[in-house]
């Protein structure tokens, strides 16, 4: 659940707001969103919408959601396609500019909204130790959020674990970092985010960057384009990805977005 906040706050107050709209329980958000004018292409600061993440970090799910709200408000100036709209967005975490594919569905207010995800940085086999087991993973690092692909079988103790992980990361610069539990077998994402600037831990019911990253290592593993739907507690999210020389070259990630509710907070 992601909230977005329509009205112009302050950097300096944004962390401060947000916390106040997550403690709200009766919302259950997960994580809040600015919207603010496009401050790194101002040729576009007309037509183009920022989203600024509460922590700086980038988030796919947050990005596709907003395009989908963008549609369903009727936002001016985003294109529409014969059977869509294409939507331009400036994100928290990554310099370039987003694009979304956004379909209307029969519900008024459930959009398929598709994005092209940023390619990442770097991809690594990475192992460390915890409580004298060595574990092994693949790391995927993207402007704003790095996860690392674990898989779930073989994890007991997960706060230990998550403990392990913040203190390796703990030694570099980072906006944001995740822990994918996957089960192969199953095909079940379990995505556990930390954001360091709201110092902010939670079990997202779904994570866009995180079944990124998922795509990327399960294409780095088979050297070859994969098409994977990826079953999470908050339900599908599709992931394409095309391989080429030895390298990710595209990343599309595909699902539904449900806008539930409008109103006013007083914080």
């Amino acid at each position: 659940m992601t909230i977005f906040v329509l009205d112009q706050v302050p950097r300096n107050m944004q962390m401060h707001v947000a916390k106040k709209l997550m403690s709200y329980s009766n919302i259950c958000a997960e994580q809040v969103g600015f919207i603010e004018k496009a401050i790194v292409h101002k040729e576009l600061e007309d037509k183009c919408l920022r989203l600024q993440m509460m922590g700086g970090e980038f988030c796919g799910n947050a990005t596709r959601a907003l395009a989908a709200l963008m549609v369903h408000n009727q936002y001016p100036n985003i294109t529409k396609a014969e059977d869509g709209h294409t939507v331009q967005l400036e994100v928290s975490g990554i310099d370039s500019i987003i694009n979304c594919q956004v379909y209307k569905t029969e519900d008024d207010n459930t959009y398929l909204s598709q994005v092209n995800m940023p390619l990442p940085k770097e991809i690594s086999d990475f192992s460390f130790e915890v409580d004298g087991i060595v574990f092994s993973s693949i790391k995927v690092e993207f402007e704003g959020i790095t996860h690392f692909i674990v898989d779930s079988k073989k994890v007991k103790d997960k706060d230990l674990f998550f403990k392990q992980i913040k203190n390796e990361m703990d030694k570099t610069h980072y906006d944001a970092f995740g822990i994918m539990y996957y089960d192969y077998n199953e095909e079940f994402l379990e995505p556990l985010v930390y954001v360091k600037g709201t110092d902010s831990l939670f079990w997202e019911r779904s994570c866009a960057s995180g079944t990124s990253a998922l795509g990327v290592a399960l294409t780095y593993m088979k050297k070859k384009n994969i098409d994977q739907k990826v079953r999470q507690p908050g339900g599908l999210l599709q992931v394409t990805t095309k391989w080429s020389e030895n390298s990710v070259e595209s990343i599309c990630l595909n699902g539904t977005v449900e806008i539930v509710a409008e109103g006013i907070v007083n914080v």
